[in-house]
């Protein structure tokens, strides 16, 4: 098949799956749609069943691989027709689409805030942007991850895993404290105030790292500029930077560079 044949009927599936989901689909940009929901909760269920149902059904046998989609969503005023592509609401959506990774879907805080508990529940602080140069507005970014299952059995693999069987991993910094379980299966840690603990420090970076709980077992995963640094109770130290690890036990976590005295900042972690 062609390369513009899959394109067609790539596009073709994606917009199926958008109106299954009570979606408008209101341009072909290219490669991409452009669609509108009523309802924020139907756009993240989309964004999730796009990106599972394209990887299950148009692998790349020659490459070894799949088609990844990049999805960008935010919540604004627009009827919903093309005449609305103009829009702020548009152009916001199409920017955190261009932001997002292969696999990812960005959306914006004011989509975060819509959703319900569910969605929240599995969406991490990313950054904040600014979207527009002339007025220089921020814009918060979250990814709504749409595969935890994968991700964290993937990072399991990649890294050597250190049994845990926890039902809840508790991380404190100081006198405050986040715990992360089933209910709660994603939290972020860094310097920016939108982050689950915020750890105000120099060196710390403003999403420093991510944590996901999932069957029993909970990953770390870096994100910083300085690194990060584990030291479990009665074990080896190990620094990771830009790579996940599997927590067990009990333990500190550096945040920073540790050979440098009075230079990290410190959390406990505690599965339970």
């Amino acid at each position: 098949m062609s390369s513009r044949a899959l394109t067609g009927k790539v596009m073709a599936r994606m917009a199926e799956i958008v109106t299954g989901r009570n979606g408008r689909v209101a341009a072909e940009l290219g490669d991409a749609l452009m669609c509108f929901f009523s309802q924020p909760a139907d756009a993240a269920a989309a964004a999730g069943e796009l990106h599972a149902r394209i990887n299950d059904e148009f692998p790349i046998p020659e490459q070894d691989s799949t088609i990844k989609l990049r999805i960008g969503i935010h919540y604004g005023t627009a009827a919903g027709h093309k005449d609305d592509l103009m829009s702020e609401t548009a152009k916001i959506a199409h920017w955190a689409a261009s932001n997002a990774k292969a696999d990812q879907t960005l959306a914006t805080v004011s989509v975060i805030d819509a959703l319900p508990r569910i969605y929240r529940a599995v969406s991490r602080y990313v950054d904040d942007e600014t979207w527009n140069f002339v007025s220089f507005e921020h814009v918060s970014l979250y990814e709504i991850i749409w595969d935890l299952e994968s991700v964290t059995a993937a990072a399991m693999e990649a890294v050597p895993a250190t049994p845990s069987g926890c039902v809840a991993v508790t991380f404190r910094c100081g006198g405050d404290a986040v715990t992360i379980n089933a209910e709660r299966p994603v939290i972020s840690v860094g310097r920016g105030v939108q982050n689950n603990l915020v750890v105000k420090f120099e060196l710390v970076s403003r999403q420093h790292f991510t944590a996901q709980f999932s069957r029993g077992r909970c990953t770390l995963t870096d994100r910083s500029t300085n690194g990060t640094t584990i030291v479990p109770d009665g074990g080896a130290r190990q620094t990771v930077r830009r790579d996940t690890v599997v927590l067990g036990g009990s333990g500190n976590i550096f945040l920073g560079p540790l050979e440098q005295p009075d230079s990290t900042a410190t959390i406990n972690y505690r599965c339970e």
